[in-house]
């Protein structure tokens, strides 16, 4: 998503440059303005929603880390409470 809105904001902008240089004879800037302003709304929003699927994607894997944690702690405890069994079975 946030390729396709870069891609589209530098044809925006590419197109928008194109009309300021037709544009300088007449004085006519408008539709080169518009493109200029959608090329720029399209860039910051590019760059938002880049930030946006960076900090799901942050907080995910912190997630799946915390879980696999959490299961290498219990298996370890669940290890240490096995050795216990066996050590108390072969004292008696």
């Amino acid at each position: 998503m946030r390729t396709f809105l870069f891609l589209c904001s530098a044809v925006s902008l590419l197109i928008s440059a194109h009309k300021f240089s037709l544009a300088e004879p007449s004085g006519q800037y408008k539709s080169a303005l518009f493109f200029l302003l959608i090329g720029i709304q399209m860039l910051i929003t590019g760059a938002l929603i880049g930030d946006h699927q960076d900090e799901r994607d942050l907080k995910s894997r912190t997630k799946a880390e915390e879980e696999t944690r959490k299961e290498a702690e219990l298996s370890g405890v669940n290890a240490s409470v096995e050795e216990g069994k066996k050590s108390r079975k072969a004292a008696w």
